[in-house]
């Protein structure tokens, strides 16, 4: 009997053990990935100082897209929202590495980069390959790029459910708000690509043609911002598609080919469309207190 109580007794240590040391692992994989993902991030910005300071392959990213003239590109100042977005996603680096190295949130770290997983590493990997593809006009390549991207993306806003109720206020900050500018920048920068990749290819600049194409990528930008707002309740993804629009307004206004009115036009209806969507949101969710 005492023999039988003792392999008992031992048996509930090595479980406990057992237990121990996979959460120890677990956490430090968790930490583990936190660093992964702060090297990938400063590999980003790296490449991207090289690709416009140092001219990788001999051109700034902006002097690459001259070289596919079309009616859907931004003006170059809309460019700058990239100043925005690394800087949300530098909060974003500083707040998982404050859950893997401070004490008291083993388990809110734990949670975290289970859902998070390994899509914000692709997110920096295809932010590196696109600037590769890109300075070196594979632009096949580059739009592939973009839409794994696109993809990882996909993949965070669905498993952090961005711009929905979560318990955690600085999860909404410092992960909800950084993935919602970069998904809405990429919604229309994926866009612009394709319309460059069909430009590399023979399809017209300027025209009839290439205005209706144009529209019809406003449209989708559109439809996509709208889209987000109603079923998926983020603001954001639509604000920042409302100043991608804006950036192919102002370099189409003034214009003289055929057809730049008509996008012009465009894009002052798609951002009309977009900002009442927003508003409509917000007074949606205002209370609403009524005096008789």
């Amino acid at each position: 009997m005492r023999n039988t109580w003792g392999l008992i007794r031992n048996n509930i240590c090595k479980a406990l053990l057992y237990i121990a040391m996979i959460k120890y692992y677990s956490i430090l994989h968790a930490r583990q990935q936190a660093i992964f993902n702060s090297i990938a991030f400063i590999l980003v910005l790296v490449v991207n100082y090289m690709a416009n300071t140092l001219k990788l392959n001999g051109k700034t990213t902006g002097e690459i897209s001259a070289m596919y003239p079309n009616m859907f590109v931004p003006a170059p100042i809309t460019f700058s929202i990239w100043g925005l977005i690394y800087l949300w996603l530098l909060v974003y680096i500083i707040y998982q590495l404050w859950l893997a190295f401070s004490k008291g949130h083993t388990e809110e770290l734990q949670s975290h980069m289970l859902r998070m997983r390994a899509w914000f590493l692709i997110t920096c990997l295809g932010n590196i390959a696109w600037l590769f593809s890109w300075h070196f006009q594979l632009i096949e390549v580059s739009v592939i790029m973009m839409c794994l991207i696109l993809y990882a993306l996909l993949k965070i806003h669905r498993n952090f459910r961005i711009a929905l109720p979560v318990e955690s206020k600085r999860e909404t900050w410092w992960v909800q708000v950084p993935f919602s500018l970069y998904l809405g920048w990429i919604s229309i920068a994926l866009l612009a690509n394709i319309t460059a990749l069909l430009v590399s290819i023979g399809f017209q600049s300027s025209g009839t043609v290439a205005a209706t194409w144009a529209i019809a990528m406003v449209l989708v930008g559109t439809l996509a911002g709208v889209f987000m707002v109603i079923y998926r309740h983020n603001v954001v993804h639509a604000l920042v598609g409302i100043w991608a629009i804006y950036g192919i307004s102002i370099q189409q206004f003034g214009e003289k080919s055929p057809g730049s009115f008509a996008v012009f036009a465009a894009c002052i209806i798609s951002i009309t469309v977009l900002f009442l969507s927003v508003l409509v949101h917000f007074l949606a969710r205002k209370p609403r207190n009524f005096k008789i």
